[in-house]
């Protein structure tokens, strides 16, 4: 989930136990790194990931971990130049550890929201906000324990939308909408089949949300990926059928709002194979803007970084069904005829 960048590229990582005790010591309960230790010269991208763009300038990359193990510890903060990372440390309570949350930046407030996520303990229901300077805890019921919501910005009622996730054992299509105090269900249905987690984006255009993709259930062992799109009007949904080209079943994709291009579509996996695609949105169809712009992938971060005008692209999965994800970032100027290139190595 993306906005617009006009400091520098700040990035916010959920990091406590994806470094080794080894290197870079442990953290304690209270956040605090272990006496005589160093903190960590980089975050170690997760098995999930998101990052996402400040309305007054910073992007933040909120940071997961290795598909086989969450550690509790809080919320670290980093800041990216385009050359390295520095890694931040904020006062007060934190988010503790997690994979696989919904984040977006709230635009009528100025806050990333975050919501739900998969503990040690299982499936979140914390919604946690991030102004910039700390983090605050929100109390009151929501949409209850979640893992893989899709969240974006809504311009017309100036409210964040959450749509389905998951909780471990069931599967969601109901649509909740954040208004910086509380959650109100707004939709007891959704866009079907039932998929997670859906790509999820406001066009800048239309100010309405935009909804492609996820993951279907077709069995316990067999998530299909889905390929239309849908999108939030007023109070409910409405689906887009025809009018031009479809991406395709997609998983895992991303997407970021360019100034010249609009609300783009980008990468994703089929859940064979990943790609390099970027779409784009004309309002009523996805069109394609590049064959080969990204690197092939799924499951990675991406933001509009203002002040350089490029795209940044973070991590993903290294091959489908892999649990190894890459450490590199990539940025991209914009220009379909030009890809992307990598300005920071896997390690």
């Amino acid at each position: 989930m993306t906005r617009t960048l006009a400091a520098a590229l700040l990035a916010l990582t959920l990091l406590a136990g994806a470094c080794s005790d080894q290197d870079h010591g442990t953290s304690q309960d209270d956040g605090t790194s272990r006496e005589g230790t160093e903190p960590p010269a980089a975050p170690v991208i997760g098995a999930w990931h998101e990052l996402v763009a400040e309305v007054d300038g910073d992007v933040v990359l909120v940071n997961g971990y290795p598909e086989d193990g969450i550690d509790p510890g809080p919320v670290d903060l980093w800041r990216w130049d385009g050359e390295s990372w520095t890694v931040l440390e904020p006062d007060g309570e934190r988010p503790s550890g997690r994979n696989f949350a919904g984040i977006t930046w709230d635009g009528a407030r100025g806050e990333l929201v975050l919501y739900g996520g998969l503990t040690p303990d299982g499936a979140s229901d914390e919604t946690w906000t991030w102004d910039g300077d700390g983090w605050s805890r929100a109390t009151g019921s929501g949409p209850g324990p979640r893992s893989s919501p899709s969240l974006a910005y809504d311009a017309a009622s100036r409210r964040v939308l959450l749509y389905g996730g998951d909780d471990g054992a069931s599967q969601y299509d109901d649509t909740w909408a954040w208004d910086g105090a509380a959650w109100a269900r707004v939709a007891t249905e959704g866009p079907t089949p039932v998929r997670w987690p859906a790509f999820f984006e406001q066009d800048p255009e239309s100010g309405s949300p935009v909804l492609y993709g996820g993951h279907q259930l077709v069995d316990e062992d067999a998530p299909a990926a889905v390929g239309d799109t849908w999108v939030w009007v007023g109070d409910r949904w409405r689906p887009i059928r025809g009018g031009g080209g479809e991406p395709g079943p997609l998983v895992n994709a991303n997407g970021v709002v360019h100034p010249d291009h609009g609300l783009l579509l980008v990468g994703g996996s089929d859940s064979k194979r990943e790609n390099g695609r970027v779409w784009r949105w004309t309002g009523t169809a996805w069109q394609p803007l590049g064959e080969d712009v990204m690197p092939p992938r799924q499951a990675f971060g991406l933001a509009y970084d203002e002040q350089r005008d490029v795209v940044v692209l973070t991590g993903g999965v290294v091959e489908p069904g892999s649990v190894e994800r890459h450490q590199d970032v990539w940025e991209w100027v914009g220009d379909p005829g030009v890809p992307a290139v990598r300005v920071l190595a896997d390690e």
